[in-house]
Protein backbone atom coordinates (compact mmCIF):
# COMPACT_ATOMS: atom_id res chain seq x y z
CA UNK A 1 0.00 0.00 0.00
CA UNK A 2 1.36 3.19 -1.09
CA UNK A 3 2.54 5.76 1.81
CA UNK A 4 0.10 8.28 1.81
CA UNK A 5 1.47 11.96 1.27
CA UNK A 6 -1.01 14.83 2.84
CA UNK A 7 -0.55 18.06 0.73
CA UNK A 8 -1.23 21.50 1.63
CA UNK A 9 -5.00 20.60 0.17
CA UNK A 10 -5.59 17.75 1.83
CA UNK A 11 -4.67 18.80 5.39
CA UNK A 12 -6.74 22.48 4.74
CA UNK A 13 -9.61 20.18 4.31
CA UNK A 14 -8.51 18.67 7.67
CA UNK A 15 -10.66 21.94 8.92
CA UNK A 16 -8.49 22.02 12.22
CA UNK A 17 -9.57 25.18 14.07
CA UNK A 18 -6.57 27.53 15.27
CA UNK A 19 -8.31 26.73 18.72
CA UNK A 20 -8.01 22.97 18.25
CA UNK A 21 -4.23 23.49 17.27
CA UNK A 22 -3.36 25.74 20.04
CA UNK A 23 -4.91 23.22 22.70
CA UNK A 24 -2.72 20.47 20.91
CA UNK A 25 -0.11 22.08 20.58
CA UNK A 26 -0.27 23.56 24.01
CA UNK A 27 -0.18 19.85 25.04
CA UNK A 28 2.69 18.64 23.50
CA UNK A 29 4.99 21.69 24.73
CA UNK A 30 3.77 21.46 28.51
CA UNK A 31 4.73 17.23 28.09
CA UNK A 32 8.10 18.58 26.64
CA UNK A 33 8.45 20.78 29.82
CA UNK A 34 7.71 17.95 31.89
CA UNK A 35 10.42 15.69 29.73
CA UNK A 36 7.59 13.65 28.42
CA UNK A 37 8.21 13.92 24.87
CA UNK A 38 11.99 13.50 23.11
CA UNK A 39 13.27 16.52 21.17
CA UNK A 40 17.01 16.77 20.49
CA UNK A 41 18.78 20.13 19.74
CA UNK A 42 18.08 19.93 15.35
CA UNK A 43 21.44 20.26 13.50
CA UNK A 44 21.68 22.52 11.44
CA UNK A 45 23.32 22.22 7.36
CA UNK A 46 24.54 25.84 6.09
CA UNK A 47 24.41 25.74 1.97
CA UNK A 48 24.98 28.97 -0.32
CA UNK A 49 23.63 31.91 0.06
CA UNK A 50 22.72 32.13 3.33
CA UNK A 51 20.71 28.89 3.37
CA UNK A 52 20.14 26.02 5.20
CA UNK A 53 18.60 22.55 5.87
CA UNK A 54 17.35 21.59 9.05
CA UNK A 55 15.44 18.46 10.25
CA UNK A 56 13.27 18.91 13.84
CA UNK A 57 12.63 15.64 15.71
CA UNK A 58 10.40 14.71 18.09
CA UNK A 59 8.90 11.61 19.75
CA UNK A 60 5.99 11.05 21.90
CA UNK A 61 5.87 7.21 23.53
CA UNK A 62 2.93 8.09 25.24
CA UNK A 63 0.92 9.37 22.10
CA UNK A 64 2.70 6.71 20.37
CA UNK A 65 3.67 9.01 17.34
CA UNK A 66 7.16 10.38 15.94
CA UNK A 67 8.60 13.24 13.46
CA UNK A 68 10.99 14.25 11.43
CA UNK A 69 10.32 17.64 9.60
CA UNK A 70 13.09 18.23 7.19
CA UNK A 71 12.80 21.70 6.63
CA UNK A 72 15.16 24.41 4.03
CA UNK A 73 15.51 27.66 3.69
CA UNK A 74 16.98 29.12 0.45
CA UNK A 75 17.01 32.84 0.18
CA UNK A 76 18.36 32.76 -3.65
CA UNK A 77 15.49 30.43 -5.04
CA UNK A 78 13.36 33.85 -5.33
CA UNK A 79 15.96 34.77 -8.08
CA UNK A 80 15.57 31.46 -9.45
CA UNK A 81 12.18 31.63 -9.71
CA UNK A 82 11.56 28.88 -7.03
CA UNK A 83 10.16 29.25 -3.63
CA UNK A 84 12.82 29.89 -1.09
CA UNK A 85 11.28 27.55 1.90
CA UNK A 86 10.10 24.08 2.11
CA UNK A 87 9.38 20.91 4.34
CA UNK A 88 8.68 17.23 3.90
CA UNK A 89 7.53 15.76 7.60
CA UNK A 90 7.34 12.08 7.83
CA UNK A 91 5.19 10.49 10.58
CA UNK A 92 5.61 7.52 12.18
CA UNK A 93 3.81 5.00 14.84
CA UNK A 94 6.48 5.26 17.73
CA UNK A 95 6.20 1.49 18.72
CA UNK A 96 6.70 -0.41 15.58
CA UNK A 97 8.64 2.51 13.79
CA UNK A 98 6.06 2.19 10.49
CA UNK A 99 5.04 5.06 9.03
CA UNK A 100 1.67 6.69 8.77
CA UNK A 101 1.88 9.25 6.38
CA UNK A 102 4.11 11.98 4.37
CA UNK A 103 2.76 15.74 5.31
CA UNK A 104 4.07 19.28 3.80
CA UNK A 105 5.97 19.86 6.15
CA UNK A 106 5.99 23.87 5.29
CA UNK A 107 2.22 24.21 5.81
CA UNK A 108 2.70 22.29 9.50
CA UNK A 109 5.91 24.32 10.28
CA UNK A 110 4.04 28.28 9.06
CA UNK A 111 0.67 27.19 11.29
CA UNK A 112 3.05 25.77 14.15
CA UNK A 113 5.33 28.86 14.54
CA UNK A 114 2.30 31.24 14.29
CA UNK A 115 0.05 28.98 16.80
CA UNK A 116 3.37 28.52 19.23
CA UNK A 117 3.66 32.49 19.06
CA UNK A 118 0.29 32.96 20.12
CA UNK A 119 0.99 30.32 23.31
CA UNK A 120 4.15 32.21 24.36
CA UNK A 121 2.30 35.56 24.11
CA UNK A 122 -0.88 33.84 26.66
CA UNK A 123 2.19 32.49 29.17
CA UNK A 124 4.52 35.68 29.02
CA UNK A 125 2.98 38.93 27.99
CA UNK A 126 1.66 41.06 30.55
CA UNK A 127 -1.85 43.14 29.97
CA UNK A 128 -3.22 42.99 26.00
CA UNK A 129 -2.91 45.96 24.18
CA UNK A 130 -1.44 46.96 21.09
CA UNK A 131 0.47 44.88 18.99
CA UNK A 132 3.23 45.74 16.38
CA UNK A 133 4.13 43.54 13.61
CA UNK A 134 7.38 43.26 11.63
CA UNK A 135 7.20 41.18 8.77
CA UNK A 136 4.23 40.64 6.73
CA UNK A 137 4.88 36.81 5.35
CA UNK A 138 2.88 33.71 5.94
CA UNK A 139 3.97 32.71 9.15
CA UNK A 140 2.47 36.12 10.35
CA UNK A 141 -0.93 35.64 9.51
CA UNK A 142 -0.70 32.68 11.88
CA UNK A 143 0.69 34.63 14.38
CA UNK A 144 -1.63 36.88 14.46
CA UNK A 145 -4.91 34.46 13.94
CA UNK A 146 -3.40 32.85 17.18
CA UNK A 147 -3.05 36.25 19.05
CA UNK A 148 -6.93 37.32 18.08
CA UNK A 149 -8.02 33.84 19.05
CA UNK A 150 -6.48 34.23 22.63
CA UNK A 151 -7.39 37.31 22.84
CA UNK A 152 -4.08 39.37 23.56
CA UNK A 153 -4.98 41.83 20.98
CA UNK A 154 -6.83 44.63 22.80
CA UNK A 155 -5.90 47.73 20.36
CA UNK A 156 -4.66 48.44 17.59
CA UNK A 157 -2.22 45.81 15.40
CA UNK A 158 0.55 48.07 13.61
CA UNK A 159 2.39 46.31 10.59
CA UNK A 160 5.79 47.25 8.83
CA UNK A 161 7.28 45.38 5.84
CA UNK A 162 9.70 45.84 3.30
CA UNK A 163 7.19 45.94 1.13
CA UNK A 164 4.72 48.66 1.64
CA UNK A 165 2.39 46.49 -0.27
CA UNK A 166 2.24 43.51 1.53
CA UNK A 167 1.88 45.67 4.65
CA UNK A 168 -1.29 47.20 3.25
CA UNK A 169 -2.91 44.01 1.73
CA UNK A 170 -1.89 41.97 4.97
CA UNK A 171 -4.20 44.84 7.15
CA UNK A 172 -6.78 44.50 4.90
CA UNK A 173 -6.68 40.89 4.89
CA UNK A 174 -6.61 41.03 8.54
CA UNK A 175 -9.44 43.14 9.02
CA UNK A 176 -11.58 41.40 6.84
CA UNK A 177 -11.36 38.01 8.23
CA UNK A 178 -10.54 38.90 11.92
CA UNK A 179 -12.29 42.41 12.66
CA UNK A 180 -9.05 43.57 13.77
CA UNK A 181 -8.29 47.28 13.30
CA UNK A 182 -5.19 46.82 11.48
CA UNK A 183 -3.06 49.88 10.18
CA UNK A 184 0.52 49.56 7.69
CA UNK A 185 3.03 51.74 8.95
CA UNK A 186 6.63 53.15 6.92
CA UNK A 187 8.34 51.95 9.05
CA UNK A 188 9.75 49.18 12.25
CA UNK A 189 10.41 52.19 14.62
CA UNK A 190 6.77 53.33 14.70
CA UNK A 191 5.67 50.38 14.96
CA UNK A 192 6.82 49.33 17.97
CA UNK A 193 6.05 52.41 19.42
CA UNK A 194 3.61 52.16 22.34
CA UNK A 195 3.16 48.22 21.48
CA UNK A 196 3.07 46.08 24.53
CA UNK A 197 3.79 43.02 22.44
CA UNK A 198 6.03 42.89 19.23
CA UNK A 199 6.24 40.34 17.05
CA UNK A 200 9.05 40.05 14.23
CA UNK A 201 8.40 37.42 11.73
CA UNK A 202 11.27 38.48 8.41
CA UNK A 203 13.60 36.83 6.39
CA UNK A 204 15.74 40.25 7.17
CA UNK A 205 19.15 39.92 5.93
CA UNK A 206 21.03 42.90 6.91
CA UNK A 207 22.27 44.67 10.12
CA UNK A 208 19.48 44.24 13.43
CA UNK A 209 18.22 47.21 13.99
CA UNK A 210 15.32 46.87 17.05
CA UNK A 211 16.86 48.76 19.60
CA UNK A 212 16.11 48.62 23.31
CA UNK A 213 15.45 52.67 23.43
CA UNK A 214 12.67 51.94 21.06
CA UNK A 215 10.64 49.64 23.49
CA UNK A 216 8.78 51.09 26.45
CA UNK A 217 8.69 49.13 29.66
CA UNK A 218 6.64 46.26 30.14
CA UNK A 219 6.88 45.01 26.21
CA UNK A 220 7.38 41.06 24.97
CA UNK A 221 9.05 40.66 22.22
CA UNK A 222 8.21 37.42 20.54
CA UNK A 223 11.03 36.04 18.10
CA UNK A 224 9.72 34.16 14.70
CA UNK A 225 12.87 34.88 12.74
CA UNK A 226 15.38 34.81 16.15
CA UNK A 227 17.93 37.20 16.42
CA UNK A 228 17.23 38.86 12.75
CA UNK A 229 16.51 42.22 13.76
CA UNK A 230 17.17 42.09 17.57
CA UNK A 231 20.39 43.92 18.37
CA UNK A 232 23.23 42.73 20.17
CA UNK A 233 22.56 45.89 22.34
CA UNK A 234 18.77 45.47 22.92
CA UNK A 235 19.90 41.20 23.52
CA UNK A 236 22.52 42.64 25.94
CA UNK A 237 20.06 45.02 28.20
CA UNK A 238 16.58 42.81 28.01
CA UNK A 239 15.82 42.11 31.19
CA UNK A 240 14.35 38.40 30.58
CA UNK A 241 14.73 35.97 27.83
CA UNK A 242 12.76 33.18 27.21
CA UNK A 243 13.33 30.26 24.49
CA UNK A 244 12.10 26.71 23.85
CA UNK A 245 15.33 24.55 25.21
CA UNK A 246 18.42 25.62 27.22
CA UNK A 247 20.50 23.38 24.45
CA UNK A 248 18.97 26.93 22.33
CA UNK A 249 20.65 28.98 25.23
CA UNK A 250 23.93 27.47 24.85
CA UNK A 251 23.73 27.71 21.54
CA UNK A 252 23.48 31.36 21.67
CA UNK A 253 26.23 31.47 24.34
CA UNK A 254 23.82 32.17 27.03
CA UNK A 255 25.09 31.19 30.88
CA UNK A 256 23.07 34.18 33.05
CA UNK A 257 20.51 32.38 34.91
CA UNK A 258 19.37 35.49 36.55
CA UNK A 259 17.74 36.52 32.94
CA UNK A 260 16.49 33.14 31.87
CA UNK A 261 15.11 30.95 34.05
CA UNK A 262 12.69 28.65 32.82
CA UNK A 263 11.92 27.58 28.96
CA UNK A 264 8.47 28.11 27.10
CA UNK A 265 7.79 24.91 27.26
CA UNK A 266 8.88 24.36 31.41
CA UNK A 267 6.54 27.64 31.33
CA UNK A 268 3.52 25.80 30.15
CA UNK A 269 4.13 22.91 32.10
CA UNK A 270 4.01 24.45 35.52
CA UNK A 271 0.04 25.87 34.38
CA UNK A 272 0.46 29.21 35.20
CA UNK A 273 1.28 32.41 32.96
CA UNK A 274 4.62 33.79 34.03
CA UNK A 275 4.17 37.34 32.92
CA UNK A 276 6.68 40.06 32.13
CA UNK A 277 6.31 42.82 35.01
CA UNK A 278 5.87 46.63 34.20
CA UNK A 279 9.17 47.17 33.78
CA UNK A 280 10.88 45.04 32.16
CA UNK A 281 11.82 43.95 28.74
CA UNK A 282 11.79 40.52 27.42
CA UNK A 283 12.50 38.65 24.75
CA UNK A 284 11.02 35.49 23.54
CA UNK A 285 12.40 33.05 20.85
CA UNK A 286 9.60 30.66 19.37
CA UNK A 287 11.63 28.83 16.37
CA UNK A 288 11.81 25.44 15.50
CA UNK A 289 9.89 23.58 18.08
CA UNK A 290 9.95 19.89 16.97
CA UNK A 291 7.34 18.57 19.77
CA UNK A 292 4.95 21.49 18.43
CA UNK A 293 5.14 19.90 14.68
CA UNK A 294 4.56 16.16 16.37
CA UNK A 295 1.68 17.49 18.55
CA UNK A 296 -0.04 19.38 15.52
CA UNK A 297 0.72 16.67 13.01
CA UNK A 298 -1.26 13.98 14.98
CA UNK A 299 -3.99 15.71 15.13
CA UNK A 300 -3.95 16.44 11.94
CA UNK A 301 -3.50 12.77 10.94
CA UNK A 302 -5.86 11.32 13.17
CA UNK A 303 -8.46 14.02 11.92
CA UNK A 304 -8.33 13.01 8.32
CA UNK A 305 -8.23 9.69 9.73
CA UNK A 306 -11.83 9.91 10.90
Amino acid sequence: MPLPFLSAEMLDRAGVSAVEALGAIEIGLAALGRSAVQQPLPPLLHSADRGFFQPLVAASASDNVACVNWLTYQPGNSARGRAHSGGILILNDFVTGAPLCIMDGLWVSHRRTGYVTGLAAKYLAGKAGDVALIGAGAIAVFAIEALAALGRIDGELRVASRSSAAAVQFCVNTSTRLGLSARPVADARTAVRGASLVVTSTTHDGPPFIERNWLEPGTLVIMIDRLRVVTPGLLAEADRIVTTSREALARWGFNDSKRTGSTLPEIIAAGRPQPISSDQVALCDVAGIAAADLAFAALLWRRLQK
